[in-house]
């Protein structure tokens, strides 16, 4: 049970459908968000693939990916919280639909901060499933050590008792804040029906919402024989440690672990932390990871996991809360923060602190296992304080207004746009620091904060509701970066996704790319990559009727695979108007094939 030698998790493959049956919509929320992370769900969810690997550029079958998940996904993060890309892709502009930014609360040291996948699967004359997969890890790239639970669930046909403290409430607030996702109608409608099956070695799932409006994201008794805590934030913004001193109370005589970052350890100190026997991750196993796998790439502990042992009866809390006062309230008061947590039950011998401990900690080579006991060292208090504060602030005041951004044709030039962003309540800033702001594909388009703020001569590919803005120290020029997604406003007709598909399937060989890519029965990630280059020198006719010609592709899906020929009409239908070449040939032999309309 959770041994990070053999119990890692693939989370391609846990987007994958069950047997038989298909994704029909999904949502999903994260505190951060990295675009390019983002562009590698389509790869699972269509492609029923892994997400390892080269996914990132601008591939042809990405953009069919993405078009297939339209009006079926939405995303929900924290306002302000998209990473930096290290580049512009033009496709993070057909993301722009799936995302709902979420303002954190009403205060600047709150955060929007669950990490859940909620998917809906459907098949015929089969009942309607669900997965829910709680996560500690936010939609990134990070390779830090993270924990996650898969649940899968059935739609009943009678209401269900729910023992799911404010969950549904959860998923439903968050779905009322964009009622243009048509499949959340029905997924508001069967919350209160889902039937949720736990994991192996457990019993008795129960999944718990927590924040100002859903109460503390935990459910155990006040006196237990053990804990273990696994967390690697603990302190709050005074520097205290409420929900360890209150977990202290609950096993005020038994054993109590902590594992934590060590530097989170140090912050601390041994005196506040006396009765706790700690552990923070070993420097050795994960500079030997970083030095096969990740280059420079930081990898730490974010795992969030409490563990509370009485008896012979064991409970779980893992998810996205970590163990603050912040995050998980304190006895009276709710946490500032939205998290979301499963809590899972089962024997101490199966799953309790000792037999996690085993996994972990080799007792016998004290320095070869993933933990170790933590040796404190002295820190020095940390510096700019005060400063951080007031980039929190700022960054908060930044993320409550309102920016909206105008595009319109260039009176020179219809080809190319104007682009005027006018921000409503805009904050006053502190004098040590400046506001940039930026158009997210265009380099070198910093301009200084003011309420209205303009760009000239832009083309269709460089119209995105992502603006970079940057605040920076005057005293000490630190800086810290937030990706804002306004309101984009487009002049009639504009239409980015068409242009983007004239600029990718610019030849008869990538339109018959386009064809066989589709007609994939199985479709394969590494075939489908392969189809963005052209034909070379065997040319379009080569490809209709050469070696696995599209001819008898057309003829097997047409007996086994008339769907194949349905997403063939789609993207017809979509490229009517555009400038992209379709060949005469098969202009003529798709007439055998297409679809009658009904």
């Amino acid at each position: 049970m959770l041994n990070p030698k053999t119990e890692r998790v693939d989370y391609g493959l846990e987007l994958r459908p069950p047997e038989g049956y298909e994704l029909d919509s999904a949502m999903a929320a994260t505190y951060t968000l990295d675009l390019d992370a983002l562009l590698s769900v389509p790869v699972a969810l269509c492609f029923h693939d892994t997400l390892e690997g080269e996914i990132q550029g601008e591939r042809l079958a990405l953009l069919e990916a993405i078009g297939q998940l339209n009006n079926r996904l939405k995303v929900f993060y924290q306002a302000g919280k998209i990473k930096l890309p290290s580049s512009y892709n033009r496709l993070f502009a057909l993301l722009e639909p799936w995302l709902q930014p979420v303002m954190p609360g009403n205060v600047a040291y709150s955060s929007f901060h669950p990490k859940f996948w909620l998917l809906r699967y459907t098949a015929p004359k089969l009942p309607v499933r669900y997965r829910l997969i709680v996560l500690s890890r936010n939609l990134t790239f990070d390779r830090s050590w993270d924990l996650a639970v898969s649940l899968d669930g059935e739609v009943s046909r009678e209401s269900i008792y729910s023992a799911h403290q404010g969950w549904d409430d959860l998923v439903r607030d968050l779905l009322l804040q964009d009622t243009s996702f048509e499949p959340g109608k029905v997924i508001r409608k069967e919350l209160g029906r889902i039937n949720w099956y736990p994991p192996e070695n457990f019993r008795d799932p129960r999944i718990l919402a927590g924040g100002p409006e859903y109460g503390q994201p935990l459910d155990m008794l006040n006196s237990n024989d053990s804990i273990l805590v696994v967390s690697p934030f603990l302190k709050d913004s005074i520097g205290g440690i409420g929900a360890l001193d209150e977990f202290a109370q609950r096993v005020p005589v038994g054993s109590r672990w902590l594992i934590s970052r060590g530097e989170e350890l140090d912050a601390i100190g041994p005196e506040k932390l006396e009765g706790w026997s700690c552990f923070s991750i070993n420097s050795d196993v994960v500079e030997g990871e970083e030095r096969l796998e990740l280059g420079t790439a930081m990898q730490n502990l974010h795992a969030k996991l409490i563990v509370v042992e009485r008896g012979q009866t064991c409970h779980w809390h893992l998810g996205s809360a970590n163990s603050t006062a912040a995050a998980l309230g304190t006895a009276g008061h709710d946490p500032r923060n939205t998290e979301l947590m499963v809590r899972l039950t089962g024997k101490s011998t199966l799953i309790g602190p000792a037999a996690l401990l085993e996994q972990w900690v080799n007792r016998d080579n004290p320095g070869n296992g993933l933990f170790v006991e933590h040796q404190f060292e002295e820190r020095s208090e940390s510096e700019g304080e005060t400063e951080r504060n007031l980039f929190r602030v700022l960054s908060f005041d930044l993320i409550k207004a309102n920016w909206t951004l105008y595009a319109r044709e260039a009176e020179s030039d219809p080809t190319l746009f104007e682009l005027e962003l006018q921000i409503d309540e805009i904050p006053t800033l502190p004098e040590s620091l400046s506001v940039e702001v930026a158009l997210l594909p265009v380099k070198g388009s910093d301009r200084s904060l003011g309420s209205v703020i303009c760009w000239k001569n832009l083309n269709i590919n460089q119209l995105s509701a992502f603006l970079a803005v940057k605040i920076t120290s005057q005293a000490s020029s630190e800086t810290e970066h937030l990706v804002i997604q306004t309101a984009l406003n487009l002049p009639p007709g504009t239409d980015r996704e068409r242009r983007m598909i004239e600029q990718l399937v610019d030849t008869e060989d990538k339109f018959l790319n386009y064809i066989r890519l589709l007609l994939q029965r199985h479709p394969d990630k590494n075939e489908w990559f392969g189809f963005d280059s052209a034909s070379g020198q065997f040319g379009a006719l080569a490809t209709l009727f050469g070696d696995s010609p599209i001819f008898e592709q057309l003829m097997l899906a047409a007996a086994r695979d008339t769907e194949a020929l349905e997403r063939i009409q789609k993207m017809i239908d979509r490229l009517e108007g555009t400038s992209v070449p379709v060949p005469e040939r098969f202009v003529q032999l798709w007439r055998h094939f297409a679809p009658k309309k009904r």
